[in-house]
């Protein structure tokens, strides 16, 4: 499948994963009240290299840290010391999220356990998340994992996983980031980064 956005192709090609709309019918989404996911979230042994491989394509820069994730919670169960090895960039208008295995969660290295790279989930961000968990999991889909940050009405950031494996191979994952109450977008901070890193010296 080929589409207008060249540099996503590219990278989905160098990875041999699908789009989206090869895995997940676009239908899916609407009839559970849920935007067109913006986010591919693959899951690899390397993530350093798999940025790399991006980059040479012409995405990003990404973000490449590590970070705690002190209220995850898999399966009903609060998971102490969990951390994860995350980079965020852009192909184009979509995001692309490098995951590693992870420490005190089998979450992502489960993906991985006969091969070093695989499509993990969809990341949708949207408001709403107690309304649309409810509807994606009468439809059939299973919250198994949760977690985030809040600061009062300031700032807050819920995300929780979904288990479509059975119908579609990958997660769903919801992202609500709201900011005095209103939708907070993190594209602009990340493309703020990109051009940032992009002019400093190597």
């Amino acid at each position: 499948m080929e589409t207008s956005n060249r540099v996503l192709d590219d990278v989905l090609k160098e990875f041999s994963l699908p789009h989206i709309e090869e895995q997940i019918p676009r239908d899916v989404f609407y009839q559970l009240g849920l935007k067109f996911p913006q986010q591919y979230a693959i899951a690899c042994r390397d993530v350093a290299e798999c940025v790399r491989r991006a980059e040479a394509l012409g995405a990003g820069p990404f973000l490449h840290v590590t970070i705690p994730a002190p209220n995850w919670v898999e399966r009903g169960e609060r998971i102490k010391d969990c951390k994860l090895e995350v980079a965020l960039g852009y192909a184009g208008d979509r995001q692309v999220e490098f995951l590693g295995p992870g420490k005190g969660t089998q979450h992502y290295a489960r993906a991985l356990v006969d091969r070093d790279i695989a499509f993990h989930h969809v990341g949708i961000y949207q408001r709403g998340m107690n309304e649309l968990a409810r509807s994606i999991e009468i439809a059939g889909y299973p919250e198994v994992v949760r977690g985030g940050l809040s600061f009062g009405k300031a700032l807050s950031f819920d995300f929780r996983y979904f288990d479509s494996r059975a119908d579609y191979g990958i997660y769903l994952e919801v992202q609500d980031f709201t900011y005095l109450g209103r939708e907070l977008s993190i594209e602009p901070f990340l493309r703020t980064y990109a051009k940032l890193r992009d002019t400093l010296p190597l």
